[in-house]
């Protein structure tokens, strides 16, 4: 809902405010962002789950989210990175999300397959939401649980496929 908000403020300021461009294609901005939603919060849910304290959870989240700004193309083009680093970067949404952004959305050309992208972000959101149904436990004090919380690092398997495919 916050992302939705923020969306709409900053498609109407911006243009106003910065001269910034309109999206030249609104339904595949609703797409990407929609995608792009169901990781973040997939994420940030499996974080939750598989994180034994409060502490822990911003740990987990600052090593997923904070490197997504540095790397995502969002302070800088995923084009102008090292191979390695561009190897790191896709295993990051926010990568993911501006490419599809940027080839879908604004008409820009992409750095590898925009539709892709949408399809990594979504089938990375659906397991993580998988995953944090499978791992999460009522009592956080019991000592048997489903599964090891590592396998919340299956939640990166579509981007690492995307790594090898594209």
């Amino acid at each position: 809902m916050h992302l939705a908000i923020v969306s709409l403020v900053i498609i109407f300021t911006a243009p106003l405010l910065f001269d910034a461009r309109l999206p030249s294609n609104g339904l595949n901005f609703l797409i990407t962002i929609t995608a792009l939603s169901l990781a973040c919060s997939g994420l940030g849910i499996l974080i939750g789950v598989v994180s034994p304290s409060t502490r822990m959870t911003v740990l987990y989240a600052q090593v997923i989210f904070l490197p997504s700004m540095l790397l995502g193309g969002l302070m800088m083009p995923f084009s102008i990175l090292p191979e390695a680093a561009q190897s790191v970067a896709m295993l990051l949404p926010a990568s993911h999300a501006m490419n599809a952004f940027n080839g879908l959305a604004m008409g820009i050309t992409a750095d590898f397959n925009p539709w892709a992208s949408v399809v990594m972000l979504s089938a990375s959101g659906i397991l993580a939401f998988v995953l944090a149904l499978y791992l999460f436990s009522w009592d956080s004090k019991n000592s048997k649980r489903r599964g090891h919380p590592a396998l919340a690092l299956l939640a990166l398997v579509p981007y690492a496929i995307g790594i090898l495919l594209l």
